[in-house]
């Protein structure tokens, strides 16, 4: 039934058409393996005969591929195409909103969310509270599409930090011991194939918070949401201050500076966010920044256009991969 008004009505051809290809998203992105035409048909597409299916399915990929989710074929099962979201090309860059594109999407979507009918509504909800809440700011959870599937502790977590309930968990330290803890989620991230959670320990006896620290979700073993514990993320905390860049893995071996060009400037402040200081004042603009792996320095530099300046040793391990790079023999 569709809470559309305080009458129902019929939603329009239209609106079932952007259910479905919201549904085909959703299908997709949730999958833990690519899923079958047959699949596909059988779930989002059963009133349909087969040249019908095969129009709105290609109609329903342009349209989510406008969207910046890219469907493409994942190769045979069983003698059947099999699809799945390419991750690499879909969500290239993330598109802030405006308060007026917010409530666009509110007055859209809402009554889909209401549907007690509609499969995803639970999912989308989720989604609508976190536009709501951040508006043109940057989401606090930044997990690839991969990162919940077959994890309950993420999706758990997400469903507690958007309704602003403490969590309850058992972790387990790097040395092996464990400990109960009482944890607000703050935000979510992924950072070399390793997923954290950015929380506070809540400490009701005194009446306060500590600062928020990070944990490894992977070493959560059980979690409980506490709903009478509840609280609000600080408007000013940004996750991306808890990502370390790479090469910040680890105990700090030396400060390395870096040339930045005019055109990668806003692109790598983004990224570093606090992870390093900037020196304007000269003709160049130049970063400075602890490292702990040089190589993994050297390979971030390359990949982000940035040239090292220092120290000797660093300079010299990025030439020489150019160098090697290009077919040349590198330095001794």
């Amino acid at each position: 039934m569709d809470v559309w008004d305080e009458e129902y009505r019929e939603p329009t051809a239209d609106e079932r058409s952007a259910r479905r290809t919201l549904a085909v998203a959703i299908a997709l992105i949730n999958a833990a393996t690519p899923l079958a035409t047959v699949e596909l048909r059988r779930d989002l597409y059963p009133d349909m005969g087969d040249a019908a299916f095969r129009k709105a399915f290609q109609r329903d990929r342009v349209r989510l591929a406008a969207s910046g989710v890219v469907v493409e074929p994942a190769g045979e099962r069983d003698g059947e195409q099999t699809w799945h979201v390419n991750e690499e090309r879909s969500f290239v860059r993330e598109n802030p909103l405006t308060p007026e594109d917010a409530l666009v999407l509110d007055c859209m979507l809402l009554p889909m969310a209401a549907d007690p009918d509609f499969p995803f509504a639970h999912d989308l909800r989720l989604a609508l509270t976190k536009i709501d809440r951040s508006f043109n700011d940057t989401s606090n959870v930044r997990l690839p599409p991969t990162a919940k599937r077959g994890n309950n502790t993420l999706t758990r977590l997400e469903d507690c930090m958007v309704r602003g309930h403490g969590v309850q968990v058992r972790y387990k330290r790097a040395n092996g011991t464990t400990t109960e803890r009482v944890l607000l989620p703050y935000g979510l991230f992924v950072l070399r194939d390793q997923t954290y959670l950015v929380a506070c320990v809540a400490t009701p006896n005194a009446g306060s918070l500590g600062d928020p620290h990070t944990y490894l979700v992977s070493r959560i073993e059980s979690i409980r949401e506490l709903p009478r514990t509840s609280y609000a993320i600080p408007p000013d905390f940004d996750v991306r201050e808890f990502i370390l860049p790479p090469y910040q893995i680890g105990p700090t071996i030396y400060t390395a500076t870096f040339f930045v060009p005019q055109d990668r400037i806003a692109d790598i402040r983004e990224k570093l966010g606090q992870n390093g200081s900037w020196d304007f004042s000269g003709e160049r603009t130049l970063l400075s920044t602890d490292v702990s792996s040089e190589e993994a320095a050297v390979a971030w530099a390359i990949s982000q256009g940035a040239r090292p300046l220092s120290p000797d040793s660093l300079v010299h391990a990025w030439r020489n991969r150019l160098i090697a790079a290009l077919g040349g023999d590198a330095d001794d």
